[in-house]
């Protein structure tokens, strides 16, 4: 199996709804710690990061994150949660 179909299967994910600056900092940030950006709600999405103009938008992807009840995250609370998560040992790649 290769690294990338390895990564790609193992690896936690997060769903970003967004454009802004500071929300283009995070997904970079994470994706350097081996998080994974998401483009659909499936196995292994761990949470949502929306940027705060999107909290209360009709988006389907923000229906179905709460859909499957996982956290939805402004900007600043999405680097303490991943930050969080990534420090706690929580390796997202195998």
């Amino acid at each position: 199996m290769q690294a990338d179909d390895r990564r790609t299967r193992t690896a936690v994910r997060v769903v970003y709804l967004g454009q802004s600056a500071s929300m283009r900092e995070l997904a970079a940030w994470a994706a350097r710690h081996g998080v994974l950006a998401a483009d659909t709600v499936d196995d292994g999405v761990i949470c949502g990061v929306i940027d705060q103009d999107l909290l209360h938008s009709d988006d389907p992807l923000l229906h179905r994150l709460r859909e499957k009840h996982l956290p939805c995250l402004t900007v600043s609370r999405g680097w303490c949660f991943l930050a969080s998560a990534i420090g706690q040992g929580v390796r997202p790649v195998a």
